[in-house]
């Protein structure tokens, strides 16, 4: 009991930090996020005080201006847009590329060729967590330009790098550098996007990943194959002195950071860093991108020991691409009028049977009809349960769990390619798309006992949370502001 008792104290203590309000107020934001979670009150003025700082907000927020009128396609919004487009080609371009390479410079076994691209997302890892957490300490500018000039710098890491060691180590700290540049790229289109068309901006913002996640591999596997490795170094120098001139020129808002929200520094816990109520949704994102990742990491090796040569193996990301671009909007469609359940198990099931027609393909028809599919469930599973994964999550919360959910993708993405990569000199790369197929099917029956059978993603539990979600923060921002006119 005393253990429940502290961890209440500290969720609340947390709140107060980052809201910058006293433990009364917290305590009833979290009665309206949480209702079930508090006891009815006592006594009758405690239950009529939340309706007196509502008559106060709305006194406050008629005389605010509307964010709506805010125009969303600014020149910053856009620069913002083509860096992240242009991190994320230059990122799978290399995960490709360094695969191939390894092999041909080092004569690098399957299994370290596949660590060679997957410690790149390693050391991705290692930076986002702590990005998300003291980016707006640091500075989001400074963050983003620090970010950027890495990783158009380690680029020529690549070429300099005398053994397969130290070719490990430059796409580790790339790794690093990437993850600290999309991490600051996702915090500042975040502010520039009107509040009343976030998810439009969000949308039209990640949009670029789904077409970079087509162009970056199709140019990998097109100068892999005729052996252009040179040529491809070159093509991401150039890309990413583009993204450190565009991040230079984007005039980053910063966010004014309370006293409170210094002191809490020095508190380290698991909580600060993951969001508890967003592990079980990012589990089933981190089996997806399991998946994804054997792939693309050795789909060149894979159709070149098979033969396949044509519009299967050269234009695959393409036909990806394709269907993953069309399932955004129909994936939105599907969470705001369905929920979550409709589109998570069908999403895992369509990466199964992606997975069934690529290991079993003998020409490029079954390569296409494995893309297709591929798209779908890739493409529903990212948006899905990065969508999701903040929903779940308090209010207070909600940065943490996207850093949550982008920790976990990017972890299945980097220890795919090694660990199934490892069964390939035995089993084939047959059995290694058979295994990422199981582990789809796996992924269904994990979301239902975690998630689907206690009906957290229907349409009506949704909308209740969402509502509730809605009123925490207008009275967040309200009490924000008088914080900040008293400070």
């Amino acid at each position: 009991m005393y253990r429940k008792s502290a961890n209440i104290s500290a969720d609340l203590q947390q709140c107060c930090t980052l809201a910058g309000v006293g433990v009364q107020e917290a305590r009833a934001l979290q009665c309206e996020l949480n209702p079930h979670a508090c006891r009815p009150a006592v006594q009758p003025t405690a239950a009529s005080a939340p309706e007196k700082e509502s008559s106060t907000l709305n006194a406050t927020a008629a005389t605010a201006p509307a964010s709506d009128t805010q125009k969303l396609w600014t020149r910053d919004y856009i620069f913002d847009i083509g860096v992240n487009f242009l991190v994320y080609c230059v990122h799978f371009l290399l995960m490709l590329w360094s695969t191939a390479y390894a092999i041909r410079m080092w004569h690098a076994s399957i299994g370290m060729a596949g660590l060679a691209s997957g410690i790149f997302i390693v050391g991705a890892l290692c930076a986002r967590i702590p990005a998300g957490r003291f980016i707006d300490f640091i500075g989001r500018r400074r963050t983003f330009l620090m970010g950027t000039a890495v990783f158009f710098l380690m680029i020529a890491g690549y070429k300099l790098a005398p053994s397969l060691g130290a070719f490990l180590l430059v796409r580790f700290v790339h790794g690093m550098s990437f993850g600290t540049t999309s991490t600051a790229a996702s915090t500042v289109v975040a502010a520039l996007v009107p509040l009343k068309r976030m998810g439009t901006g969000i949308g039209y913002f990640t949009l670029g990943v789904t077409v970079a996640s087509a162009i970056g591999p199709f140019l990998a596997m097109s100068l892999t194959a005729s052996g252009s490795f040179d040529l491809a170094l070159a093509i991401c120098g150039v890309a990413t002195f583009a993204i450190f001139l565009l991040s230079f020129l984007i005039r980053t808002p910063e966010r004014t950071v309370l006293p409170q929200e210094r002191a809490d520094l020095k508190h380290i816990s698991f909580g600060r860093f993951f969001c508890w109520k967003s592990l079980g949704i990012s589990t089933i994102a981190l089996m997806g991108g399991v998946c994804y990742s054997t792939v693309l990491s050795f789909l060149g090796a894979y159709t070149a020991a098979m033969g396949i040569t044509g519009l299967g193996a050269t234009c695959f990301f393409l036909f990806f691409a394709a269907t993953s671009f069309l399932s955004r909007p129909l994936t939105g469609w599907l969470l705001d009028n369905y929920g979550g359940n409709v589109t998570i198990s069908p999403a895992l099931l369509c990466m199964a049977i992606a997975m069934g027609f690529i290991g079993t393909a003998t020409g490029d028809l079954g390569m296409i009809i494995g893309a297709l599919f591929l798209g779908y469930g890739y493409g529903t599973i990212t948006a899905s349960c990065h969508a999701l994964a903040v929903h779940c999550a308090p209010l207070h919360q909600v940065g943490i769990a996207t850093s949550t959910y982008f920790f976990f993708l990017d972890f299945g993405i980097g220890v795919g390619p090694y660990t199934l990569g490892s069964f390939v000199p035995s089993l084939g790369f047959s059995f290694v798309y058979l295994a990422a197929g199981v582990i789809s099917v796996a992924g269904m029956v994990l979301y239902f006992v975690l998630l689907g059978r206690y009906g957290r993603f229907t349409r009506h539990q949704m909308d209740r949370t969402a509502e509730a979600k809605t009123l925490v923060e207008e009275r967040r921002q309200h009490f924000f502001r008088q914080t900040l006119a008293h400070a």
